[in-house]
């Protein structure tokens, strides 16, 4: 029988031979492992309509900011927004605000239930309950406008119904247009023009 010292002084040499070997294994298996892994593995989105099926991605919250060639500057916010292309270049916005603050100081607002906002036309396709607001005091509801995003260039593609200064009114079809100095901006309705004039108070 070993003495109990020899014993002990066998145990402590073998320990330090095997637990720098049992480290280095460990550390080759753990490399191996995260080398084997894909380093930029793809993203999950989940569709919030149905859970369940196919995923597809959405952007949250996109913006987009820009200027037209004559310094007006547009804003563009979205609830979510999902491409409709593998460029990118098409996506479908839902609940899409654009805001275009024009360069004589007067304001646009846009707003729709959804739009495809291309980047390659630079352009937007409103559809749904599509509102216009001015800073000029009115207030217009259409189905469906189409707009460009580099300049100042607008026209619905259905009949429109509001209110201005002078009463509410309805026509087939509403222009945003510069004037023809290009200083300003100008709202031309047409294609049977009905309007209920309202006198405002002097």
């Amino acid at each position: 029988m070993a003495p109990r010292g020899d014993t002990y002084s066998y145990v402590i040499g073998w320990l330090k031979l095997l637990l720098p070997l049992v480290a280095l294994a460990l550390l080759s298996t753990l490399f191996l492992v995260s080398r084997s892994n894909d380093p930029a593995p793809s993203i999950p989105f989940a569709d919030p309509d149905n859970p369940d099926g196919p995923a597809r991605q959405q952007i949250l919250a996109p913006r987009y900011a820009g200027l037209t060639a004559r310094g007006d500057q547009l804003i563009l916010t979205a609830d979510s927004a999902e491409p409709l292309s593998d460029d990118l270049q098409d996506v479908l916005a839902h609940q899409l605000d654009i805001d275009i603050d024009m360069s004589d100081g007067s304001r646009i607002t846009l707003r729709s239930d959804r739009a495809v906002v291309s980047s390659g036309e630079q352009s937007a396709d409103l559809e749904g309950k599509v509102r216009i607001e001015s800073s000029t005091g009115y207030r217009i509801d259409t189905e469906r406008l189409r707009t460009a995003l580099d300049q100042i260039e607008a026209e619905t593609l259905a009949p429109v119904s509001g209110e201005g200064p002078a009463g509410s009114f309805t026509a087939g079809k509403l222009t945003i247009t510069p004037s023809e100095t290009g200083e300003d901006v100008q709202l031309l309705f047409t294609e049977g023009v009905n309007l209920i004039y309202d006198p405002k108070d002097p």
